[in-house]
Formats: structure tokens, C-alpha cells, sequence
């Protein structure tokens, strides 16, 4: 089967349809946008199945072609932390095309690992099919004034 990856946000009820930063609200050059946290679900709420392990899972941004360009990707303007990995992972750390994050699930699943074993979907029960990841955009001071569109990107690969 598959991998089969949703995105919820930090109330596990609403799905991230379009990450509007700083909830739609400006963040001037040179400042920090407020946190944003992030659900990242393999096979979530499937109790019937078992889907893919999402495995060696990093996390990076794009343009909007999928691509490396953009002063947002460039300039590494998102910063993210990875909650579920503790540790070294609990700092935030600036993503971009080629520099990323790994990322992991809560519980015991395997570094750089989202399961995608049978779950009820929630957060309580499914600690291994999630990654909880925070982020924020922090343009730098030089940045050209406007929005800006991007995508973030979770790599993984299966086995």
C-alpha cells in the first residue's frame, strides 16, 4: 500500500489547506512570524489497514514549481522544529531547497520514520504516525516587499 501523508493542524481536527503565515497577517523584514504548528499524518485514522512507513522523512521548502528559486527558499527564510524528535530536534533550525530537517514521528517509531501502521487518528493513540512540526518565517532584513507563494516539501522515501 501506499503512503498515505495528511496534513492537520495542531487541534488534529482542521486539515492545512494553504499555510497562510503569520495567520494572513504581514511579517516585516528582519522579524519573526508567530509559530505555526503542524501535523504531519501517514494513514491517518485508518483502522481497517496498515499504508507505507513514510521512511528517512525531511522537511524543506520549494517555489512554487518545486524548484530551488525564490529569495524565500534561498535566503532559508522558514525555520522549523521538529516537536516529536526532543532533543536536537526540539531547536529550530532554517529549511531550503537543498537544506532540510529530518523528520520523525512521536512514540517508537524509527528515526527519520512517520508509521503508517492501523490507527484511530488521534493523537493520544497515534503518537508513531505523526510528526508534530513548528514553524515560523523569518524574512531577513533585506527581503523584497510582498507575498510571497512556496511550497513545503516532506521527502521521504519507502521500502
Amino acid at each position: 500500500m501506499a503512503v498515505l501523508i495528511s496534513w492537520y493542524k495542531q487541534n488534529n481536527d482542521d486539515p492545512w489547506e494553504h499555510w497562510n503565515v503569520n495567520d494572513g497577517e504581514p511579517v516585516d523584514a528582519g522579524t519573526t512570524s508567530r509559530n505555526s504548528v503542524f501535523l504531519i499524518w501517514n494513514n491517518r485514522g485508518d483502522k481497517e489497514k496498515d499504508a507505507t512507513d513514510a521512511e528517512t522523512c525531511t522537511l524543506t521548502t520549494k517555489d512554487m514549481a518545486g524548484g530551488g528559486s525564490g529569495e524565500l527558499v534561498t535566503q532559508k527564510w522558514i525555520w522549523a522544529r521538529v516537536d516529536t524528535m526532543g532533543g536536537s530536534g526540539s531547536v529550530f533550525s532554517e529549511i531550503g531547497d537543498t537544506v532540510t530537517v529530518p523528520v520523525k514521528a512521536g512514540g517508537d517509531a524509527p528515526a527519520g520514520t512517520i508509521k503508517g501502521t492501523k490507527n484511530d487518528g488521534t493523537k493520544e493513540n497515534s503518537a508513531r504516525n505523526f510528526a508534530q512540526v513548528t514553524l515560523h518565517a523569518k524574512p531577513l532584513i533585506t527581503a523584497t516587499a510582498g507575498n510571497v507563494n512556496f511550497l513545503l516539501r516532506l521527502q521521504y522515501t519507502l521500502r
